[in-house]
C-alpha cells in the first residue's frame, strides 16, 4: 500500500499540498489535523482516498495512534510532508511560557517525531518536506520562538537529506515568506497587531507548487518569488544584529520593545 502522510493538512500550505499529492496514484493520503472541517474539505475535493486523523501532534497519544495503524498496515510510505505549525507575534514577555513552549512541541518536536516514526516505512524514493520560513534564516524580534523554531527546521531539513541519500530518500526545505494562509488567525494575538508592515503576501497555491515541483526534482531547498530570494541573500551577508534593527524600524517597533 503506497501512502503518503501530511500533517497540518486541514488548512494552509499542509492542505495545499495534500491536493498536488492527487496526482500521484497513491492509494491513501493520510491527512492529519487537529480539527476535523478543513480534512473532510480535503476529502472531498481530491480522488485519492484520504484517511483522516484529528490528532494533536504535542500529545503523545496521537503517535502511539499513528504508530500502531502504520504498524497494522506496514505501508509503504512514498512521501511525508511536515506542515503543521503556528506562532504568536508579539514580545515574548506577552505570550505565555506554556504557549511558547507549545509551539517549540509543535514545529519543532512533533516534525521530529513524525520523521522519525515515517522512516521506518519508507523505501528508496520516498521524500520528505519539511514547511521551515524565511523567518528561519534569521532572528526575527516578537517572532523569537518561532523564528527560532523555523531555525531548527531548515537546519534539521538539510542535515537529514544528507544522512538519507544512502537510502535514496531526499528531504526539501520549504521556505515560504508571508503567505495567505489561516496562519495569520492564530499568531494575531487579539486585536494587537505587532507585525504591520509585509511587504509582499503570496499565494498559497503558488507556493505549494513550486514547492512540489522542487521536491520532485528532489532539491534541498524550495523558495518561492524574487522577495524571498533576495532576503535569503542578504541574510547571508548582513550581521544578525543590523538584520534585527531593519526589521524593527520596518515594523515601527524599538529594540527596547517600545511601540
Amino acid at each position: 500500500m503506497k501512502i503518503a502522510i501530511v500533517t497540518g493538512a486541514g488548512n494552509g500550505m499542509g492542505k495545499e499540498f495534500a491536493k498536488r499529492l492527487d496526482e500521484q496514484n497513491l492509494d491513501e493520503i493520510w491527512a492529519i489535523a487537529l480539527h476535523i472541517d478543513g480534512l473532510i474539505d480535503l476529502k472531498n475535493s481530491i480522488k485519492t482516498p484520504v484517511k483522516i486523523f484529528t490528532l494533536d501532534l504535542t500529545k503523545e497519544e496521537s503517535f502511539n495512534i499513528l504508530e500502531k495503524e502504520l504498524n497494522d498496515l506496514n505501508p509503504d510510505i512514498k512521501w511525508l510532508v511536515n506542515a503543521a505549525g503556528y506562532a504568536k507575534f508579539n514580545s515574548c514577555e506577552n505570550i505565555k511560557t506554556e504557549t511558547s513552549l507549545n509551539m517549540i512541541d509543535l514545529n519543532v518536536k512533533a516534525m521530529v517525531k513524525m520523521t522519525d516514526l515515517a522512516l521506518k516505512f519508507m523505501n528508496k524514493g520516498a521524500r520528505i518536506v519539511d514547511i521551515s520560513s524565511i523567518a528561519g534564516f534569521q532572528p526575527v524580534p516578537y517572532l523569537c520562538v518561532y523564528s527560532a523554531t523555523k531555525a531548527f527546521v531548515l537546519s534539521y531539513a538539510r542535515a537529514l537529506n544528507y544522512e538519507l541519500k544512502h537510502r535514496g530518500i531526499s528531504v526539501t526545505c520549504v521556505c515560504p515568506y508571508w503567505t495567505k494562509t489561516k496562519f495569520f488567525e492564530r499568531a494575531v494575538m487579539g486585536d494587537e497587531k505587532v507585525i504591520k508592515k509585509f511587504i509582499v503576501m503570496y499565494d498559497a497555491q503558488k507556493v505549494i507548487n513550486r514547492a512540489y515541483k522542487d521536491s520532485i526534482k528532489r532539491k534541498k531547498l524550495s523558495l518561492y518569488g524574487f522577495v524571498s530570494k533576495v532576503q535569503v541573500f542578504l541574510t547571508k551577508l548582513l550581521p544578525a544584529s543590523l538584520i534585527c534593527k531593519i526589521w524593527l524600524k520596518q515594523q515601527k517597533l524599538t529594540k527596547f520593545g517600545e511601540k
